[in-house]
């Protein structure tokens, strides 16, 4: 792991009063908490029980404890945002076999349990005989907490697919809430009274589970889903997809400042459309503030070249990259004397670095893999790629002389020109594997206070920039193949209206026409009744496909229906002559 990654995400059970701490209001109709993909999988569907739930709907869960004895099963993530302490259960697994009792622990308030699956199905954490080293396990969960920062770490809680807003698993993965972590991570949770068998075998009877505590509610930031389930006319306004899943799978998982910049930027959105609709539930004002303050911290974090460590690590040039993460973490300030500094060694034009520890023979192999790199991939290698936060396969893939497979058709030089092709044309190796429009924006549009952009032919009115948001528009558009421009223009500009100031604009439709030759390389302009329509080029051209196809099927089916025709009356005509014969005559 190149990076060291300062943010999680935590999956929750789905909740309905806004994971307070308290029992469901009315348990019988949470039907999302007991789907497949809640958390932690189906313990809540397996050990729910529901008469019990309903006598204390709405009651803090320690009165159902207290009373009854009894602790719900999703009580790793009901106190997300809850204000009280309660009580927590996990069952041994079966597997034990040794008669461990139950383990019941508390959770403070603001404060949920999760477990790094990713980790724990890792390849490199096998045994020779393909079985899982359940030590190496628990090495691998420490490590990921361990990444963890307290007073920097901001925690991002969400659903999967087991959600209101999820069908066919469509629009999964909403996002509820972010916080930050207010301590570090509480200590290891084993199971007590293990036989010493199962301690030898599984990292001393270790739990999966993880505590997490927040600083919520002076540092967070809820969407009250629970408030308006009655109105999904206000719960499409205020639902937060994120335009990137792949950060929020195997229950948690590590985010880096990028990509949490993009999800702070989307949250200042919906706390716009709260208090724009009029909600009392919190000072929206003051939570807008609240997460200005967090883009601009997470700027400082993102730093001018978030790419360059993979970058170093496509050329092979593994010293430098320990090298650079230690003097960037000592001094931020030195990104662009570093950048310089390593690639005029790459080149050839510079023989040392202080602190640096490379031999002659290393650096031979080095500079020998940039020449054979064609002035194109140089150029995306020192001047492009380090801007972006994009992943090593991603940027392996860009520099390929086969990138057309991944949807790339424009030559690298029009890339090097414009990244915001990137956004467009990319088509990784599955629904996670995109880039963003908002990545390339981080990445041309940089905040003020990381000085100049490199990119200062780029305005935050470009015709390039346009083009870029029209795409991202349209592709994210279920219900059409094309929409009205005067539309598009309005999506783009509520999102870009909640942006920092350096990057906001509003548009109009005049853009369209006076951009239309830059436009037109991406999207397709079809007038109509004085409106002018905007399609995906690539649409369009399917679309006039499957009309030619269709077409040509139409002229078979009747020219199949005119042979009938033409046979049935020689038939008649010619009342000896056999149609079986006719037809095998035809048809050849």
């Amino acid at each position: 792991m190149l990076n060291l990654p300062v943010h999680i995400s935590v999956r929750l059970a789905w909740h309905d009063n806004g994971w307070n701490g308290r029992i469901c209001e009315n348990p019988r109709e949470n039907t999302f908490c007991v789907g497949p993909h809640s958390y932690p999988g189906d313990l809540i569907a397996t050990d729910r029980k529901l008469l019990i739930e309903e006598e204390f709907k709405g009651k803090n869960c320690l009165e159902m404890f207290s009373n009854r004895g009894e602790i719900p099963p999703c009580c790793y993530s009901i106190n997300a945002f809850g204000r009280d302490q309660i009580q927590v259960k996990s069952k041994p697994p079966e597997f034990f076999n040794d008669g461990t009792p139950e383990k019941i622990w508390s959770m403070p308030p603001y404060s949920v349990s999760t477990w790094p699956y990713e980790e724990m199905y890792k390849d490199e954490i096998k045994n020779p005989d393909g079985t899982y080293n359940n030590d190496r396990r628990r090495e691998e969960a420490n490590k990921f907490f361990e990444a963890l920062e307290p007073k920097k770490t901001l925690i991002f809680y969400y659903a999967n697919y087991s959600n209101p807003f999820s069908e066919n698993e469509q629009n999964n993965y909403p996002i509820i809430g972010v916080s930050r972590l207010a301590k570090p991570a509480d200590e290891e949770l084993l199971y007590n009274g293990c036989s010493e068998e199962t301690k030898t075998k599984f990292a001393e009877g270790l739990l999966w589970q993880r505590v997490l505590v927040s600083s919520y509610p002076e540092e967070g930031f809820r969407i009250p889903y629970h408030l308006y389930r009655d109105k999904p006319e206000i719960l499409e306004r205020i639902g937060l997809i994120p335009e990137n899943p792949r950060n929020f799978k195997y229950a948690t998982r590590h985010i880096r400042d990028d990509e949490a910049l993009t999800i702070i930027e989307r949250f200042i959105e919906v706390a716009g459309t709260l208090l724009e609709i009029g909600d009392k539930t919190e000072n929206w004002s003051a939570q807008i503030d609240w997460l200005n303050s967090l883009v601009a911290e997470l700027w400082q974090g993102r730093g001018k070249y978030p790419g360059m460590l993979r970058v170093l690590d496509c050329l092979g040039f593994k010293e430098a990259i320990r090298f650079y993460k230690n003097r960037i973490m000592q001094d931020q300030n030195q990104e662009c004397v570093l950048k310089n500094e390593l690639f005029a060694l790459i080149k050839g034009e510079k023989e040392k670095i202080s602190d640096l520890d490379i031999d002659e023979k290393r650096k031979a192999i080095i500079r020998r893999q940039w020449m054979l790199k064609d002035d194109d991939q140089k150029s995306l290698l020192e001047d492009v790629l380090p801007r972006f936060d994009l992943t090593k396969e991603q940027m392996m893939r860009i520099l390929d002389d086969e990138r057309e497979q991944h949807g790339l058709f424009s030559p690298i030089d029009e890339i090097v020109k414009n990244p915001y092709i990137l956004s467009e044309e990319y088509v990784g190796d599955g629904p996670d594997d995109f880039i963003s429009f908002n990545k390339i924006d981080h990445g041309i549009l940089l905040s003020p206070d990381l000085g100049e952009s490199d990119y200062s032919d780029f305005c935050k009115d470009d015709a390039r920039r346009l083009r870029a948001l029209c795409v991202e528009q349209l592709r994210n558009e279920s219900q059409h193949t094309f929409l009205q421009g005067k539309q598009v223009i309005n999506r783009i500009n509520h999102k870009l209206s909640y942006l920092p100031e350096w990057k906001r604009h509003s548009f109009n439709v005049k853009y369209l026409n006076v951009d239309r030759e830059t436009l037109e390389k991406a999207l397709f302009f079809r007038p109509e009744k004085k409106e002018i329509y905007l399609y995906l080029k690539s649409n369009y051209e399917y679309e006039r496909e499957i009309e030619r196809q269709i077409k040509k099927l139409a002229e078979i089916s009747n020219e199949v229906l005119c042979n009938k025709k033409r046979r049935k009356k020689r038939t008649i005509q010619h009342p000896h002559v056999n149609e079986d014969r006719v037809s095998f005559l035809l048809s050849s």
